[in-house]
Formats: C-alpha cells, sequence, structure tokens
C-alpha cells in the first residue's frame, strides 16, 4: 500500500460516551472485540510484518516500509483515522491516540471529538512517545522518546517533552 491510495477522514465531533449505535448494538460490539484482539495479537507479535498486518486489518492505514514497534497502542475505537506513511517509524510503547472523549459532566467544557492523525515519510516517533488527535508529523521530523505531542511538527524538526516543543531541526542524508 501507498501513502497515495489513503482516503483521509475530516475531524468530527463525537457523542459523550462514545459512538454508539443504537440501531446495530451486535455489529457495534463485534467490531469492537475484534478490534481488541488484533491489538492484543499486534501488541505482542514478534515481527514487524505481522504487527503491521494485524493492524491493517484493524483498520490502520500503514504505507509500505513502515515499522511499528512490540507493545505499541494504536486507537481502537477509530483506526481508520491513522494514517502512517511509507518508512515512518513508529517504536516501542508508544501510543497514537486519534479521539478524545470526556465523561459526560464535561459537556460544555471540552469537545469530544475524533481528529486524523498522520505520520508522514520517514518520520520517528521514538520510544514511549504519544501522538494526541490531530497531530501531524512532518516528513523526516523527529519525536524524542517519552514525549506528549499536542501539536503539528514541522518536517525535519526534532520535538521532544511534555508538551513536545521544538528542539532543533533534522538534517537527512540521501533522504528519497
Amino acid at each position: 500500500m501507498k501513502s497515495s491510495d489513503f482516503k483521509m477522514h475530516a475531524g468530527k465531533k463525537i457523542p459523550f460516551g462514545g459512538e454508539k449505535s443504537e440501531k446495530q448494538p451486535v455489529f457495534y460490539f463485534l467490531r469492537r472485540l475484534r478490534n481488541y484482539l488484533l491489538f492484543l495479537l499486534a501488541y505482542f507479535a514478534p515481527s514487524n510484518k505481522v504487527r503491521v498486518a494485524l493492524n491493517r486489518w484493524k483498520g490502520v492505514n500503514i504505507a509500505d516500509g513502515a515499522y511499528i514497534g512490540t507493545a505499541v497502542f494504536i486507537d481502537n475505537m477509530y483506526p481508520e483515522y491513522i494514517y502512517i506513511e511509507e518508512n515512518a517509524s513508529i517504536n516501542a510503547g508508544s501510543m497514537l491516540i486519534a479521539h478524545f472523549n470526556p465523561p459526560q459532566h464535561f459537556r460544555g467544557a471540552l469537545l469530544a471529538r475524533v481528529e486524523p492523525i498522520v505520520i508522514k515519510k520517514g518520520a520517528i516517533c521514538a520510544i514511549r512517545s504519544i501522538i494526541n488527535p490531530g497531530v501531524t508529523v512532518g516528513q523526516y521530523a523527529i519525536v524524542a522518546a517519552n514525549s506528549v505531542v499536542n501539536e503539528d511538527v514541522e518536517a525535519k524538526t526534532l520535538v521532544r517533552g511534555n508538551p513536545a516543543v521544538k528542539v532543533g531541526k533534522v538534517k537527512i542524508k540521501n533522504q528519497s
């Protein structure tokens, strides 16, 4: 699969308490169960090839050449809102969370929403990094270990911290 084949979803508001289908609760439950089982298998899978395949079955958009490390959590509720381009790397213990759904008592103060996460070509999300809803990590950008990213990361930029801030530029040799 190539990133040019991705069909991007637009962000949207979601109902507080999750997007439950009152018309088809059985299908909703089965989809959630399937995604959870695929998550568990991918979480512990011994090879990148298997982890990528399982996450694709779950609905994640992953281009050829991408790397998904062990123990990576990719949103189970809205996996179709995650886009990982060619040669991008999501390292061990990282989390990609495409939705935010606060408890009902925060209605009016916070917005329940789902927004796409895009990890561009050649980008790296280092060990235990967290990428929040609506974030795009630019081409050849690096998110340092244990960073929490709430805003877009420019191409060829190094960010780190909680919240992640720009700390430098990345020099790339022989990029294609």
